[in-house]
């Protein structure tokens, strides 16, 4: 199967009016790191507010007032265009520097210091701002329509109570467009076994295969959630006898979800059409045992994306953010590689789509391509994409099952055979540690 790359490429732009960028203006999403932005009082004080950020192909400013609260603005003056990214943060709002025009976090223009004192010139002036939800040690901000505003979102990985939160300080921004991971690679089952299998100096695992050795075939299956869309599978494990059972969430618009109870999940935001920046939050059960030893032996994909220990400062690396901050920034380097190369001079540094050529392994691929033409339908109707929540309870968490589990044949076959709705009742009633993760 090829694609038409124009009518992809014209899928893949994300800036305001674009269809994909009308999708994402749908969710709440991560802008920034809770510990990155000063201001403030106790805790969050410091010098970086207010903060330059870019998201969805706009340019934003992000700063706290002196309630703590974080609010997020155009950057752009609306008196003449200068850069609030240099403005003053005063008790209730971002002050411009040129003329001192005074913004309020929803974009209220307070004070016009120039214009005689009794001119209501003021009220005429609404500056372009975005609502923020600041949770679990990440600032989320929602950018489409006011009336379209859905609740957030209670993911059980930022609304645990029970354990330790580490939330990434989100310094890895990527030179690939969030379409590279969102849609193309995180239900790529078979780039884990290559290129993050055999690519690193040691003998090929073999874990995921065809048949081998008089092994059959690695069981792989697909299937569409109410969040969006997961694969699971049953590895050959690294030990005789010892099976491997992994099950990835694909939660649109843009997260990777891949550690059952709440212990993990990311986000790989657009900033613009052609670099992603990566968000994290992991979460610890207090039953699972020490946090810091749990650090320091690498903690699988929450500290290390599974590639390596975190180092000995790592605390001293996040500046100590209680409940934490986290030391490592994302993906690995083969990722890096193998999506950033993917595009070429004459389709604006895109892929030229119309030159792949996809086949029977590229299901992930195109199940998930498939899903976001929905959304973008949907979206097009003026109705919700997928995984937007308006009547959960106040208390409900989202739980999605993800899981990653060493296991024995008939525990793995047992796990594999289950359908969505008996794995979601299954996890939810499972105690934390009960599997140990894959090895």
């Amino acid at each position: 199967m090829a694609f038409r790359t124009e009518e992809e490429q014209a899928l893949l732009r994300v800036g305001p009016g674009t269809p994909s960028g009308e999708v994402f203006r749908r969710y709440w999403l991560p802008v920034e790191s809770s510990a990155n932005l000063g201001g403030g009082r106790g805790a969050f004080a410091g010098t970086n507010n207010p903060l330059r950020v870019k998201l969805l192909g706009e340019d934003l400013v992000l700063f706290r007032d002196a309630s703590g609260k974080p609010g997020l603005l155009a950057e752009h003056c609306s008196h003449r265009g200068t850069s609030l990214a240099y403005g003053r943060v005063e008790d209730d709002g971002l002050r411009c520097l040129y003329h001192g025009w005074l913004y309020g976090r929803d974009g209220t223009c307070l004070e016009t210091p120039a214009e005689p004192p009794n001119s209501s010139f003021k009220l005429t002036v609404k500056h372009p701002s975005y609502p923020c939800v600041e949770v679990g040690g990440l600032i989320f901000t929602y950018m489409g329509p006011p009336d379209k505003q859905p609740p957030f979102p209670r993911y059980e990985e930022l609304f645990r109570a029970d354990g330790v939160r580490i939330a990434g300080d989100a310094a890895r921004i990527s030179n690939w467009p969030w379409f590279a991971q969102a849609l193309d690679n995180i239900l790529d089952v078979w780039h884990r076994e290559v290129l993050h299998g055999w690519y690193r100096g040691a003998p090929p695992r073999s874990q995921i295969h065809w048949e081998r050795d008089g092994r059959p075939a690695t069981p792989i299956k697909y299937e569409r959630t109410p969040w969006g869309a997961c694969y699971v599978y049953l590895a050959t494990g690294r030990r005789p006898g010892r099976y491997e059972y992994h099950e990835t969430h694909a939660v649109l618009p843009c997260q990777r979800a891949a550690n059952a109870g709440g212990k993990g999940i990311k986000w790989a935001v657009p900033l613009d059409d052609h670099r992603t920046r990566w968000f994290s939050v992991t979460f610890h059960p207090f039953a699972d045992g020490d946090l810091q030893a749990a650090a320091r032996a690498g903690g699988g994909s929450s500290f290390s994306d599974g590639h390596g220990a975190a180092p000995d400062d790592w605390m001293e690396q996040v500046g100590h953010w209680w409940n934490l901050g986290h030391p490592l920034h994302g993906q690995s380097w083969e990722d890096e590689v193998a999506m950033s190369t993917q595009g070429v001079p004459e389709c604006d540094d895109l892929p030229d789509f119309a030159r792949w050529h996809l086949a029977s392994s590229d299901r992930g691929l195109l199940l998930m391509r498939e899903l976001w033409r929905e959304q973008v339908e949907l979206v097009r109707q003026g109705l919700d994409p997928i995984g937007v929540a308006r009547e959960s309870g106040d208390d409900e968490l989202i739980r999605v099952p993800a899981l990653q589990a060493d296991v024995d044949q008939d525990e793995g076959m047992r796990l594999f055979s289950l359908g969505l709705e008996e794995r979601m009742a299954e996890m939810a009633q499972r105690k934390p540690g009960q599997y140990a993760r894959a090895r």
